[in-house]
């Protein structure tokens, strides 16, 4: 792993072609390749991926097995996911369990910010459970070193958050949102030939409570997002962008 996130990388100050220096911006370069992997402001201060796992793992106050790393945009976005055994799975329902687990993250050209976030996989169809932002990221800006000191402490107060709003869910499954709902949900957050399929999707499901309909929602994201140009990076920050605009205000929703 170590190998796959050490490549060399460092920041370059930018010039016009005509040799005047730009002084508010500089570029984020990996050297091995010369690839430009960002153009970040002035204040930006470069965090190594290598630096930041290092780090988030010695201070997060749990025990994590590292499961994967992902790496999007030629190397300038990190996402390492590690499973959280000492968290203990929720059951929402009979045979229905979700597990728990911490997401590091980081990038090169100021998509994301460093942190990491508490996520949930629902093991019945390996679908990545989202929670609210505000619940579940603890992160910072690149404008200095990063802050460990803290880490232990935000995060001892972000589980139970987390956990309470995990436990929406089994409310959710004893409770029945009406068609109507469900129409104006998806026409304020899916484009039009989305909805259509959603809507047809979610018709034939077995589960039509609440419960039913976030978990559709859910396998979407984690296993048949299309895009134009189908490979892996593009798939992640697609997921992303669903994260934002549709997982997330599903708990908002007026849906009583």
């Amino acid at each position: 792993m170590q190998s796959t996130i050490n490549f060399p990388v460092e920041e370059k100050a930018l010039r016009t072609s005509d040799g005047i220096n730009v002084t508010e911006a500089k570029a984020i370069v990996r050297t091995d390749t010369n690839g430009v992997l960002g153009i970040v402001g002035k204040d930006y201060k470069l965090i190594k991926h290598a630096d930041v796992l290092h780090t988030l793992e010695s201070h997060i106050p749990t025990e994590l097995n590292l499961s994967r790393v992902e790496l999007c945009k030629n190397g300038a976005i990190l996402f390492a996911h590690y499973d959280t055994p000492k968290l203990k799975p929720i059951e929402v329902k009979v045979g229905d369990i979700v597990s728990f687990g911490v997401e590091i993250f980081n990038s090169y050209n100021g998509m994301l910010r460093v942190g990491f976030m508490i996520v949930a996989n629902r093991l019945k169809c390996t679908n990545g459970m989202i929670v609210p932002e505000s619940l579940a990221v603890i992160s910072q800006k690149h404008t200095g070193e990063l802050d460990a000191e803290d880490i232990e402490e935000k995060f001892s107060q972000r589980v139970p958050l987390f956990l309470r709003a995990a436990n929406k869910w089994s409310e959710w499954s004893e409770f029945t949102p009406d068609a109507a709902a469900i129409a104006d949900f998806f026409k304020k957050h899916l484009g039009k030939r989305l909805m259509a399929e959603l809507t047809d999707r979610f018709k034939a499901e077995e589960d039509q409570s609440l419960w039913g309909l976030f978990n559709m929602l859910t396998y979407y994201r984690t296993h048949q997002i299309k895009l134009r140009e189908t490979n892996k990076e593009n798939k992640r920050l697609a997921q992303m962008h669903f994260d934002e605009n549709v997982i997330a205000p599903f708990y908002d929703f007026s849906w009583r």
